[in-house]
């Protein structure tokens, strides 16, 4: 039985591989880099928005990225410094890749610790090596920079996340969040980006180990979802306050994670809930660094389904061939690289993402100042 599925996910991997290879796109790549950098950085200078599009366009007169009939934009978020660029360049290349020709995205990077002109070129770069119907926003998240000092021991990268939807322009409602590095887009993004939201401030994937007695006694606390990965309301973080809240919760005892589970403290239970278990976004629930195998893919799969994990999801898959189709045909992958460092793990997305690596033109750097991504 599990050949069998193997086989089947195995030839999925090829067309997907197709796919993706006749959906790129080339830009033109004749403009004057040392120009750009020099206007990038004056707009950047005055704390404004940094829209590299609209900078190179005044440059090159080419508005070839809207020659294309656009059916769908979808907005994508994440906050990175200038350590996680390599990380960064990985996951966007996979997204651009990944969506359809008709699908525009825009993207909102958040950035601090000294992000520079250059900087942020490095990923706009990947604009005419691999779609050019994309568009690039940089937000200097002076907020964390201020208010979130050692706040977390990894910076003020990871709760700058959050600062980011109050730095977003009121035409835009929604927001995918994602980290960088170690999570990869495998399929278009258009229909999770329009899911309906009801109520809800957020939507993510489930996180149920974390909710132990401490967080539902101390802050009542019954549904954690996974920050790496989230569907967000930016009209109800903005009107709500979240980002005020969170800076204001900074110093309160907190477990695991701290930005995440201070995000969790602060989005009520009943404004948060899971994506739906048909999008395929997976996080890992388990720390076993030995499965390599088909079996299951380090979900341990059948202690996962017997138990009531499953409940924590919207949609309750009926059979384990149902949820066997949602692992190997994910819209996103994620927290699988930590595993690479150690060689062990998620082997079969390991080449998906190198295959991404390739796209971005860094193969030979990605080897060399991280090497866990090369064995």
């Amino acid at each position: 039985m599990y050949e069998k599925f193997f086989i089947i996910f195995i030839l999925s991997i090829t067309c997907f591989l197709v796919f993706v290879s006749r959906h790129i796109s080339i830009g033109k790549k004749d403009f004057d880099k040392k120009r750009l950098i020099n206007e990038i950085q004056k707009v950047y200078d005055n704390f404004d928005k940094v829209n590299i599009n609209i900078i190179e366009n005044k440059i090159i007169k080419d508005e070839s990225y809207f020659r294309n009939k656009i059916l769908s934009t979808i907005d994508i978020g994440f906050s990175i410094d200038k350590n996680y660029i390599l990380q960064a360049k990985l996951t966007v290349a996979s997204i651009m890749a990944s969506q359809y020709k008709t699908t525009k995205i825009r993207f909102h990077f958040g950035v601090t610790n000294n992000f520079t002109s250059e900087n942020m070129l490095k990923i706009y770069e990947l604009k005419n090596k691999i779609n050019n119907l994309t568009e690039f926003n940089f937000y200097y998240l002076k907020e964390s920079v201020f208010k979130m000092k050692n706040f977390h021991y990894k910076g003020e990268t990871l709760p700058g996340k959050m600062e980011l939807p109050i730095h977003l322009s009121d035409n835009i409602k929604r927001l995918i969040l994602f980290d960088v590095g170690d999570l990869l887009v495998l399929r278009d993004l258009t229909e999770m980006y329009n899911y309906n939201m009801g109520e809800y401030w957020a939507l993510g994937i489930a996180e149920p180990t974390i909710i132990n007695s401490f967080m539902k006694k101390t802050y009542n606390i019954t549904k954690y979802i996974n920050t790496g990965s989230l569907l967000l309301n930016i009209d109800e973080l903005k009107k709500n306050n979240v980002w005020g809240k969170y800076t204001k919760n900074r110093n309160i005892k907190l477990c695991g994670m701290q930005d995440q589970t201070l995000f969790n403290i602060i989005i009520p239970d009943n404004k948060k809930n899971y994506l739906p278990f048909k999008f395929g976004g997976f996080t890992l629930f388990n720390n076993d660094t030995n499965s390599d195998s088909l079996n299951f893919i380090n979900y341990h799969f059948k202690e996962w389904f017997n138990s009531n994990l499953s409940s924590y999801l919207p949609e309750n898959p009926k059979s384990e061939k149902g949820i066997l189709l949602n692992l190997y045909n994910p819209i996103f992958i994620h927290q699988f690289a930590g595993k690479w460092y150690r060689g062990k793990g998620l082997s079969i997305y390991r080449h998906l993402a190198k295959y991404f690596i390739l796209l971005t033109g860094t193969s030979e750097e990605f080897c060399r100042k991280i090497p866990g991504y090369c064995i």
